[in-house]
């Protein structure tokens, strides 16, 4: 069975993105954000007291300096974040999120649960355990060939 597994994938996000941004037309949330910017938003209400870097943002997302500075450029744009000087260290910017964003974070949390509740239909417990389980194996076989 040939299978372009990386196409298949990338397929799925793309239709999640689309249906993320579709449930947010459909609740009225005046803030459409991307799914990489309602990550992050949603990362750093859970993560909110502690100091988040972009740096850190590269890491758990597992994507590319450009990539986060580009959301991180558009969500100041829109006031959803901001770029604090750390107390820690006046050479780094935390970023910090705005009351705008905090307002947004119950549609955004909303939106991805019923996402969540989309994805998951029809699949039993025992296939949903075998899909998470497979995609950890892929992850790793794929970190595993960077660091040879």
């Amino acid at each position: 069975m040939e299978v372009n597994i990386s196409n298949e994938l990338k397929k799925l996000d793309v239709e999640i993105g689309k249906r993320i941004f579709s449930i947010s037309k459909e609740k009225k949330i005046k803030f459409h954000p991307s799914p990489l910017q309602a990550k992050i938003v949603k990362y750093l209400i859970e993560n909110e007291g502690r100091e988040i870097y972009q740096k850190e943002l590269e890491e758990v997302f597992e994507i590319s300096k450009a990539t986060i500075s580009g959301a991180l450029l558009t969500m100041e744009k829109n006031y959803t974040i901001k770029r604090v000087s750390s107390q820690n260290d006046a050479r780094q910017k935390k970023i910090v999120l705005t009351e705008k964003s905090k307002e947004i974070y119950k549609e955004v949390k909303e939106t991805f649960k019923i996402l969540n509740e989309e994805l998951i239909k029809n699949i039993s417990e025992k296939e949903l355990e075998n899909f998470l389980r497979t995609i950890e194996k892929m992850k790793k076989n794929i970190k595993g060939m960077k660091e040879e």
